[in-house]
């Protein structure tokens, strides 16, 4: 069933998003809407709907069950990338107007202002609903610059247990990527920076996990041919697998130049797993990793600034302090205090 419900009381609530249902996948825009419904089947006592947009190689079927759901839900929380907003945009526009339905939008990603620039009635649609949640400040910026007037910002947030700081001795500085594997990720600066600082002597190691992306993959199985042996690709792990696969691991590289990076959930999974950041300054990345405390900073997406980053990291840096400041943001990415946001704006309407 795409529609599935957890009876509680009489108030509705109706979810639209990337559920997967009968998959195991792991990409931030499935486990951002997994956890949402996750955490407020716990905190609220609503009965729960979803429609899963997987289901959009079907489109005919998913409109009739999108349709009858929007019907029958007043208040309804939708989680929607490119090709979803397209298609349900319009449609919830026309139900806010003639039927007095309240849409809540819960982002995904961080170029939503590009989609308005791209497409103007997305200003007309996104005024329309009751508010949408943006992962950072420079998202809500962005928008309102576009005339986009009722955004509030919720970070991204994870139910994920924040270990203890493990010290150990590793022959390499072990460092890892973990996200989508794309070439806009960083993936082949990262495997480059790692040559460049081996070049004499072998001093560190990267590990990198992840979904390839289906058109990186002949390129990156290239890549993987031609890396040296410190370099290795792990697969993919399951999203609640992730602080007991990163906790071994010294530091998280994030050298992404993705376009529709927001706030990445990868950088929440470093944090609970006691790992500092070494990241682009790209995008929203210095709203989150704050340089020299968890994490540190490079200003381009450069293949040498990259690798200065990370000797600078390795050597010149109290790595067990950044250890400490890491575990201390993950405390401000847990979903209590933002879930509690959600439910207060449903309830109060």
């Amino acid at each position: 069933m795409n529609i599935s419900s957890t009876m509680k009381t009489h108030k509705k609530v109706l979810i639209i998003g990337h559920f997967a249902q009968g998959q195991n996948m792991c990409d931030g825009q499935t486990v951002k809407t997994l956890t949402l419904y996750e955490e407020l089947k716990k905190k609220s006592s609503w009965t729960i709907n979803i429609v899963d947009t997987y289901m959009k190689k079907n489109p005919i079927r998913l409109l009739f069950t999108s349709l009858k759901a929007i019907l029958t839900h007043k208040q309804i929380i939708v989680l929607l990338s490119g090709n979803g907003m397209s298609f349900y945009f319009p449609l919830l526009y026309f139900f806010t107007k003639v039927f007095k339905k309240q849409i809540y939008h819960d982002v995904i990603g961080g170029n939503l202002d590009q989609y308005v620039k791209d497409n103007p009635k997305f200003k007309k649609y996104l005024n329309s609903f009751e508010v949408n949640w943006v992962e950072t400040h420079l998202l809500k910026k962005k928008l309102e610059d576009v005339g986009v007037t009722n955004c509030v910002v919720i970070p991204n947030f994870k139910r994920l247990p924040i270990t203890q700081i493990e010290v150990a001795y590793h022959p390499l500085f072990k460092f890892v990527l973990f996200s989508r594997v794309m070439k806009e990720k960083g993936v082949e600066e990262a495997i480059e920076a790692v040559q460049l600082i081996n070049l004499k002597n072998k001093v560190c190691q990267l590990d990198i996990y992840g979904p390839i992306d289906e058109q990186y993959k002949e390129r990156f199985d290239f890549v993987m041919k031609h890396a040296p042996e410190e370099v290795s690709y792990k697969g993919v792990v399951n999203f609640n697998e992730s602080v007991s696969t990163l906790k071994h691991y010294d530091a998280l590289l994030f050298p992404t130049t993705w376009k529709g990076e927001g706030f990445p959930g990868t950088l929440i999974d470093a944090f609970s797993s006691g790992l500092p950041v070494i990241a682009s300054r790209w995008a929203s990345n210095e709203e989150i990793v704050v340089h020299g405390q968890n994490g540190w900073l490079y200003p381009k997406e450069d293949i040498m600034t990259l690798r200065q980053a990370m000797l600078t990291f390795m050597y010149d840096t109290e790595i067990l302090t950044m250890k400490k400041h890491a575990r201390e943001s993950a405390q401000l990415y847990q979903p209590d205090c933002y879930i509690q946001m959600i439910i207060d704006t449903l309830e109060r309407r």
